[in-house]
């Protein structure tokens, strides 16, 4: 399991913003073992005071989830990323197990 996160059109590096952004990353990591990599960009904008997050989560070599919100705040917006891709890959989880109940009761003697 990888996470990787980078900061984008940041002259000053915000150290404890990417530590906040690796720490909420690993509590999704956790929740969805079957998630192999996880990246998410956050982008600085100045002149606004606004900041970007994306959330990109690959799952069993597909790509799972792209969430990208905007907020005034840093930590808020990595945690509304972090909100949407949980919700995306819950959605995910839902659907892979009702295929396969499907199939199960597609191949079974009674049907």
């Amino acid at each position: 399991m990888s996470i990787e996160v980078t900061m984008r059109h940041s002259d000053v590096k915000i150290e404890s913003l990417k530590e906040y952004a690796q720490m909420r990353m690993e509590k999704l990591q956790q929740a969805f073992p079957k998630v192999t990599k996880i990246s998410i960009v956050i982008d600085v904008d100045v002149k606004k005071h606004m900041y970007m997050a994306e959330v990109v989560a690959n799952r069993l070599g597909e790509t799972a989830v792209g969430a990208k919100e905007f907020s005034e705040s840093g930590k808020s917006v990595i945690d509304a990323a972090a909100a949407r891709a949980e919700r995306q890959l819950l959605k995910m989880r839902v659907k892979a197990r009702k295929g396969n109940v499907r199939a199960a009761r597609a191949g079974s003697p009674r049907n």
